[in-house]
């Protein structure tokens, strides 16, 4: 097969095919070499979620989903109907293919046995084949055999922890064809419709041609920026001196700042691209870096052979008490204990800024990759070095070289106090303040000020447990809280780490994040309600109160910390009007879901009514029970069985008042408690309506 004939393969296999359903959330996967087209995308071309590839005289299909391969089996579904047949004439050219001549490999253990009747092979990636089966499926496709596989590699390491996916057998596989998997989630639609001006840019090897006769194209420089991220390294192939003056070519439109954001979306492409390009080279610093994440006005006090240790027993970033410098190649050595599953990353601004609709700083400026016996990496942002642990119990020591020493506090230090004596003097442009159960990345100037960390650090580490305690849980790693430019969503988000805008940091503000007094007489409800959503349960989240349970910790904190409770009535207070209405209006659910101040109400009645201690014993019976609820209306349902009966009164009176639907069968389970005599303000509205 010719590169013209391989050229058609898209719009021969999705010929008089209007779209195929999306499977689940496919992962990404990258054609590489000449010998790979891609033939389906998500939103972009960046988002590749088929590949057809040609291996000696063999043809191959893969998928980023491993749903899709079961498709090809009878029944074939009508939504898929012309789509497989006409891979299957695409796969094997001359003749027509039967029904049984397309078999699955998953449980087969030796080629051998299927190949006298099989034409096409099927073959879930996740099942893994070993090293003598595929010796004989590379023969068979060297000689003309046809294969469709898929797997979903962020599925595949979500249930192996620890694991990179070069660890992936199906990974190593993909890598021989010249495709690669990465972890990432593809972006599409419920139908994905073949647009062939996104396929038209084949593989990377293509776009990396063309991006030399067209240095500033937008779509090419997302590729391959794109490609480098996700490989990790420099991409055998990519001309050094190309990439290299596309970044120092760059020019002001398309490189973001605070004072001069990037809106346009041709320059935001064009941004994204080079961020990527960025990270394949060593020796570079990225411009404009000095407004953020920083850099050094001065030639820093560089360290090396420095040596560093940890134990870990979850998950989770631990600080090594260094700072990399942008464009300084830095080296990692282990000494002792085993690197599989460790991580190194570079920098704590991990946001993702690419689908933003400005950019006020470089899109992706933390770089991470896994920990070998002898890693070399460099970042063209600089920040923060960590190393990140997986789940379980996790000891490493190493060595490194080139770093400059930041400011860090730990609580868990004894000897923290003399230490910050010397850390608060030390080079590195951000640090890592750490409490018992939370950590905070902020700039250095933010904290050097300040003799004594102690106190402020146990008053968040008291709202991480207060949290934990009202969910009935206990802690099992720090939270973090980094402060960023630029979120990728919102004001703040939860998450690890949480991300904040860099208002926070600033001594001589109020919201100061480490300002004791003005936290013990203000709170934090912004931090309280992140770190609140990482404690939410699917369980009690229904439809339309992603953003009110996370707030039962909000006020809980408030209230139990900070001793808030006229500040609390206050904000309610504030939404008092609006929430008359709704109750006027007749309590609509439908609105009651889209208004998250409105539906906090109730919340605070249960709490004001019945006291913090009903909702600890109401949280504890899910942890313990862990229930399988299946929809919305089950949530519902649960909730209301669970507090009712953990109060001892029949609360169906006021979850009507709400507007609440509720199923007759907990009606009946509960119509043998009395019902709870409430007179408050809100009741008195419409009191006629508190009733079964």
């Amino acid at each position: 097969m010719n590169d013209n004939d391989f050229d058609q393969v898209p719009s021969v296999i999705f010929n008089n095919v209007e779209s195929i359903p999306r499977i689940g959330i496919p992962g990404i996967i990258i054609p590489q070499t000449d010998d790979t087209r891609a033939i389906l995308c998500g939103e972009d071309s960046q988002n590749c979620l088929m590949i057809a590839t040609r291996f000696g005289q063999g043809r191959v299909i893969i998928c980023a989903h491993n749903g899709y391969v079961e498709k090809f089996l009878p029944p074939i579904e009508e939504d898929y109907r012309i789509f497989v047949e006409n891979c299957k004439r695409w796969l094997v050219p001359n003749g027509k293919i039967r029904n049984d001549q397309v078999v699955s490999i998953d449980n087969v253990s030796s080629l051998q046995d299927v190949l006298k009747k099989a034409k096409i092979l099927l073959w879930d990636g996740h099942c893994d084949k070993s090293e003598p089966f595929m010796n004989d499926l590379c023969e068979y496709l060297q000689n003309g055999g046809g294969l469709v596989c898929a797997a979903t590699a962020w599925g595949w390491l979500q249930t192996h922890p620890g694991k990179q996916i070069s660890d992936f057998p199906f990974s190593r596989f993909c890598d021989y064809l010249g495709v690669r998997l990465t972890d990432g989630y593809n972006n599409c639609t419920d139908s994905i419709p073949p647009r062939l001006e996104l396929v038209k840019f084949k593989n990377i090897n293509h776009v990396v041609k063309q991006l030399q006769y067209e240095p500033n194209k937008s779509e090419y420089m997302a590729i391959v920026g794109h490609a480098i991220q996700e490989l990790h390294d420099t991409y055998p192939g990519f001309p050094l001196e190309t990439l290299e003056n596309i970044v120092l070519n760059a020019e002001k439109d398309v490189i973001p700042g605070a004072s001069c954001p990037i809106t346009d979306k041709k320059c935001r492409e064009l941004s994204s691209g080079i961020c990527g390009i960025m990270c394949a080279l060593p020796g570079i610093k990225a411009p404009n870096i000095m407004m953020f994440p920083g850099d050094f006005k001065q030639t820093p006090n560089i360290h090396t052979n420095v040596s560093w240790q940890i134990s870990s027993h979850t998950s989770e970033w631990h600080c090594t008490g260094f700072y990399v410098v942008a464009g300084v190649p830095i080296q990692i050595e282990v000494q002792d204990g085993n690197p599989d599953g460790w991580q190194v990353r570079i920098g704590c601004h991990n946001d993702d800024l690419r689908n933003c609709e400005e950019l006020r700083r470089w899109p992706c400026i933390s770089i991470c990759k896994p920990l070998t016996n002898n890693v070399h990496m460099c970042s063209a942002y600089g920040g923060l070095l960590f190393l990140q642990s997986s789940e379980g119990d996790n000891n490493i020591s190493v060595r490194i070289h080139h770093v400059v020493q930041t400011p860090v506090y730990d609580l868990k230090d004894p000897n923290r106090k003399q230490a910050w004596k010397h850390h608060r003097k030390t080079d590195g442009l951000w640090a890592d303040i750490a409490g018992r159960h939370i950590v905070f990345n902020v700039p250095s100037s933010s904290v050097v000020h300040i003799d004594d960390l102690d106190s402020v650090l146990e008053f968040w580490d008291r709202i991480v447990l207060v949290h934990h305690e009202l969910r009935g849980t206990h802690p099992t790693h720090r939270e973090r809280v980094v402060c960023d430019e630029q979120p990728c969503a919102g004001y703040m988000h939860s998450g690890y780490p949480v991300v904040t805008h860099l208002d926070v940091c600033l001594p001589e503000s109020k919201d100061f994040i480490l300002n004791l007094k003005c936290l013990q007489k203000n709170g934090s409800w912004g931090l309280f309600h992140e770190l609140g959503h990482n404690m939410q349960r699917d369980w009690w989240t229904f439809d339309g109160t992603g953003e009110v349970t996370v707030n039962i910790f909000t006020l809980h904190a408030m209230d139990t910390v900070c001793n808030l409770k006229p500040w609390i009535h206050t904000w309610l207070k504030d939404q008092l009007d609006s929430t008359k209405k709704y109750i006027k209006n007749g309590s609509n659910f439908d609105q009651w879901k889209e208004n998250p101040g409105v539906a906090l109400f109730i919340y605070a009645q249960l709490s004001h009514e019945f006291g913090w201690d009903a909702y600890k014993e109401v949280f504890r019976i899910y942890e313990k029970t862990t229930p399988t609820l299946d929809d919305n209306q089950e949530k519902i349902d649960h909730w209301i069985l669970t507090f009712s009966q953990t109060v001892g009164y029949n609360l169906v009176p006021l979850f009507k008042f709400w507007g609440f639907p509720i199923s007759s069968s907990v009606k009946n389970s509960l119509s043998n408690l009395p019902i709870r005599e409430i007179n408050d303000e809100l009741i008195k509205i419409a009191p006629n309506r508190y009733q079964l």
